[in-house]
């Protein structure tokens, strides 16, 4: 079944460390930004817009592809199906895993997933002002059978009061909704970015 094992070896390195780039964990954003921030690499090509080019997608991206074509020329029978195998599980097996850590070993805010779609904020623009004040409906899930500023193991939407700088707005808006952003918690003196 195997044509040649040093291929193989190959392939499931880059295959393993494109599982381990592209986990979420502890924040939203995949393990690879964390890598490239460490090492002074821009992750976008606007750092400051978060867009343009995703050099951090693109790279975790071509060391895929790498990984699947050796594990495709290195094996003799059922390459194309374990090939699509091995795909499915590197693009979609570390969201699952943590999840499945969050409801079962994780501690504290850990088992909390923010839901960034369902989660919006509505300002009200006042042309004299510099700072414009809303209100946020947050939707966060506790997994967990313990309560983590949320019950256990619920779904719950929190309403909030925020403040943003008018500048972020376009001057013809008189009324905003945003929705789809992040959001900081803290526990115990520690952030995570959902």
């Amino acid at each position: 079944m195997i044509r040649e094992r040093s291929l193989l070896i190959k392939g499931l390195t880059f295959l393993l460390a494109v599982f381990i780039l592209n986990i979420p964990f502890p924040n939203s954003t995949p393990l690879s930004h964390s890598v490239f921030s460490f090492l002074g690499l821009p992750i976008y090509g606007d750092e400051e817009t978060m867009t343009g080019i995703q050099y951090a997608s693109n790279a975790w991206g071509i060391i895929l592809l790498l990984g699947l074509f050796a594990l495709y020329k290195s094996l003799n029978r059922h390459r194309l199906k374990l090939t699509i195998l091995a795909a499915f599980i590197v693009i979609s097996g570390p969201g699952h895993m943590v999840e499945a850590m969050q409801k079962t070993v994780l501690p504290g805010m850990y088992v909390v997933s923010y839901d960034a779609e369902n989660s919006i904020c509505t300002f009200e623009r006042n042309k004299e002002e510099t700072v414009l004040t809303g209100t946020c409906d947050l939707s966060f899930e506790n997994h967990s059978s313990k309560p983590v500023t949320l019950e256990p193991k619920t779904y719950q939407t929190v309403e909030i009061t925020s403040s943003v700088k008018a500048a972020d707005f376009p001057s013809k808006i008189s009324m905003s909704e945003v929705n789809g952003f992040h959001v900081n918690i803290y526990q115990n003196g520690k952030k995570r970015y959902l």
